[in-house]
């Protein structure tokens, strides 16, 4: 069966309109729309049976009853215009005929464009991209449709619609598509009566570092234990474990910059509670999640941030980031360098002596080595129970007193430094308690540097 024969066949049982006919054969021909592709096959298919009756004076009947069949089931203009021009009567002009796969959604595309751009107009973006959550009688509808006349030239609803509508709001807005990675989805969900429309946002991620000043804060917002977070008489109805934290104090300005519904805070690994991160300060990035406004000023923000938080947390070194950099800090938070200044009492006074022979046991033992850490026992609850091999660098002891000892500690990310300290009954090995032969414990520790 010939292309044109598929056609007849087609509308001698269904009314398909041109976007959808141009559809049926989409991948037949380029550098045209589906709408054109459909008026140009019912022109062809007209003109071939057109001449056919006009030289071939045997097979008039069958291109006149093609002619019809264009005429009264396609309800296309030009075959009724020669079958009129022919004496084979006159034709209702219908317009209103319904399309049997898409109900002519087709005929008006210009009104979602319309709407969608009302419906963004409070965003700042760059870039957008139309996509389409479809009721699935419309895609059973289609693939049946499809099956009955084995079409496999065919281009989907969903791509047709996207395309259009696209178009048509790109020359709306002067704004252009962006496939990979817009700023606003335009999802239509559509049915053949109704629509509504939804937005996704890309979040926006911002890069800097901070340093925690105080002591007693965690890096991000814990739920209360007892209510997890609903609101209960031990958190005084705050669904808060503590009483704030480092993404919460740094959090609000940038919300409020952006306009956002929200943002997730995503750090380069994290501080105990009870330690300072100082030096440098500790890589971090804020995603802020469906933000209205993408151009922020992040250097007012800094300083505000810096203000309002002055003695506690400072922030610096803003910048514009990715969701693949977030992945990137996190991964290699594992394999970073990281200096800890730790302040180590003992359970017995030594002298100066002593302790010079302790710290060259330390570097003789430890530096350059690996050690073993199982997960420590006060984190094992909420934590996978397993051994972790990390690496020690450097080790720089300093004597204070009899029972007071400073310690600078070079290791790879993610060691347990309180740990290695006293060796957690053994779940740290070796630890500067089991070198030592009599308990340590390290009373306060800061994060000095974040290589």
């Amino acid at each position: 069966m010939n292309l044109f024969e598929k056609i007849l066949e087609i509308y001698q049982k269904y009314y398909l309109c041109p976007h959808c006919l141009g559809r049926m054969f989409s991948l037949l021909g380029t550098s045209t729309t589906n709408h054109e592709r459909g008026r140009s096959l019912l022109l062809s298919l007209t003109m071939e049976n057109h001449r056919n009756y006009l030289s071939n004076k045997i097979d008039q009947d069958n291109s006149i009853s093609n002619l019809k069949i264009l005429a009264q089931r396609a309800y296309f203009l030009p075959a009724q215009k020669i079958l009129e021009k022919e004496g084979f009567g006159s034709f209702e002009h219908l317009s209103s005929i319904q399309c049997f796969l898409c109900h002519n959604i087709y005929d008006d595309l210009k009104k979602f464009a319309i709407n969608a751009k009302k419906v963004i107009e409070d965003y700042e973006f760059k870039t957008f991209i139309i996509g389409t959550s479809l009721d699935p009688k419309i895609i059973n509808k289609e693939d049946k449709f499809k099956a009955e006349f084995n079409l496999l030239e065919s281009e989907s609803f969903k791509n047709h619609f996207n395309r259009e509508v696209g178009k048509i709001l790109t020359n709306l807005l002067n704004k252009p598509p962006e496939f990979s990675n817009p700023d606003i989805t335009i999802i239509f969900n559509l049915d053949y009566e109704s629509y509504t429309i939804d937005l996704i946002v890309r979040s926006i991620f911002i890069y800097g570092k901070y340093n925690k000043l105080i002591r007693g804060i965690p890096q991000t917002h814990w739920d209360c234990k007892n209510c997890r977070g609903k609101g209960c008489t031990i958190c005084n109805f705050t669904g808060k474990q503590y009483p704030s934290s480092i993404e919460e104090l740094i959090s609000f300005e940038f919300i409020k910059e952006s306009n956002a519904e929200g943002s997730k805070f995503h750090g380069a690994g994290r501080e105990d509670i009870d330690v300072k991160m100082l030096g440098e300060g500790r890589p971090f990035i804020i995603e802020l999640k469906n933000p209205k406004k993408r151009t922020l000023n992040l250097n007012r923000i800094q300083k505000i941030v810096n203000k309002i938080n002055k003695r506690k947390v400072k922030i610096s070194e803003l910048r514009y980031s990715t969701k693949n950099f977030v992945k990137k800090i996190k991964f290699d938070a594992e394999s970073t360098k990281k200096t800890y200044l730790a302040s180590v009492t003992s359970s017995k006074k030594i002298s100066k002596e002593e302790f010079k022979e302790f710290a060259s046991n330390l570097k003789k033992k430890l530096e350059n080595q690996k050690i073993q850490q199982k997960t420590p026992q006060r984190v094992v609850h909420r934590r996978a129970d397993k051994v972790r091999e990390k690496f020690i660098y450097n080790i720089d002891g300093k004597f204070i007193k009899s029972n007071l000892f400073t310690f600078i500690i070079e290791t790879q990310g993610g060691t347990y430094i309180k740990e290695l300290i006293h060796g957690d009954n053994g779940r740290t090995s070796p630890s500067f308690t089991e070198i030592l032969g009599f308990p340590l414990t390290c009373k306060q520790l800061d994060v000095i540097k974040i290589n």
